[in-house]
């Protein structure tokens, strides 16, 4: 749907840094980007509030998604992730036994990722493309392109 939304079902690169300060605050109403300081985030490149409606990004981080750098791009897309995930509306308490673990498809950590890998690498567009070529045209590391593309095939 995202895609959708911003015209992009058939462009490979996909505008993060645009569509978070652009197209995020008209589709989702109160939302509010800040961009912290590396000495208010020393342990995290950023972090979102769904209920507050608030994604908060380490100001390196977002200056090396601006250029272009495939892991910050990967970090913005994942906290966009956790705020149309996991909106309040979504959110449920999980209550684990002890010893039980979540299933790797209810870690919200993982859900983001994938959220992140789809939207910056769309699988109509990349099925048939090898890794190289994913990661130079979609803007994102090996890493991610290797993941991706594994889930593809």
């Amino acid at each position: 749907m995202i895609r959708q939304i911003t015209g992009t079902e058939n462009t490979l690169y996909f505008p993060i840094v645009h569509f978070v300060e652009c197209v995020l605050p008209q589709i989702v109403d109160g939302f509010f980007l800040e961009i912290l300081p590396k000495e208010a985030m020393p342990n995290k490149c950023g972090e979102t509030f769904p209920a507050e409606k608030k994604i908060q990004i380490r100001e390196d981080i977002y200056e090396l998604a601006i250029k272009g750098d495939g892991f910050a791009r990967f970090s913005v897309a994942h906290e966009v992730g956790h705020l149309l995930i996991n909106d309040v509306d979504s959110i449920s308490l999980c209550r684990l036994e002890p010893g039980e673990k979540l299933k790797t498809y209810e870690d919200p950590e993982w859900q983001a990722d994938a959220f992140g890998g789809e939207l910056l690498m769309y699988y109509p567009l990349i099925r048939s493309m090898d890794e190289d070529d994913i990661a130079e045209q979609c803007g994102v590391t090996h890493r991610a392109a290797h993941i991706q593309n594994s889930k593809a095939k």
